[in-house]
């Protein structure tokens, strides 16, 4: 089973096992509770646990786990991811893409259709999502992720089409 990483444990919060994390995108907050999440420095090394408790505080989601019932225990998986099958992803409406997906989609020009480079990797940055694309010359480029720069994410030919003008200044 291939595991996604939703989330990384920042902090212990208060004296009962509680854990502040950083959600990756929206999937923590629509999970179930009392699912069965993995637990892990990577996806290869992560153990199942049970999500007991989510909930959005101003400062980012606290997370309860079950076995983990201390500010000790919690403190012990500080800096561990949390992950999610594949499977247990909630379903995203039309033109909503999971950045993992993206990786490693080819990149073209939205005039000539020409091959601009491959998708490394996803960004949260703080205005906007942004893809780091590796140019068919080997430099790397950040685009932004919105409906101004991506005109069109082919999900069967796994090609993400650019408008021209975003490229063009990236060069």
């Amino acid at each position: 089973m291939d595991l996604i990483a939703i989330a990384i444990i920042k902090r212990a919060v208060g004296l009962q096992g509680h854990c502040g994390v950083m959600a990756y995108g929206e999937t923590l907050g629509r999970i179930d509770t009392s699912a069965a999440v993995y637990i892990g420095e990577n996806d290869r090394r992560a153990r199942e646990i049970t999500l007991s408790h989510v909930e959005l505080h101003p400062q980012g989601y606290v997370v309860l786990l079950d076995g983990i019932n201390d500010r000790d225990a919690a403190e012990a998986v500080q800096g561990l991811s949390l992950y999610v099958g594949e499977d247990q992803l909630p379903k995203l409406a039309d033109g909503e893409d999971y950045h993992f997906r993206l990786k490693g989609m080819k990149v073209v020009s939205s005039s000539t259709g020409a091959e601009i480079g491959t998708v490394r990797d996803t960004v949260n940055l703080p205005s906007t999502d942004a893809l780091e694309v590796v140019l068919t010359n080997g430099h790397d480029i950040v685009i932004p992720y919105n409906k101004q720069a991506v005109v069109k994410v082919d999900k069967e030919v796994k090609t993400i089409t650019v408008d021209d003008s975003y490229i063009e200044e990236l060069l």
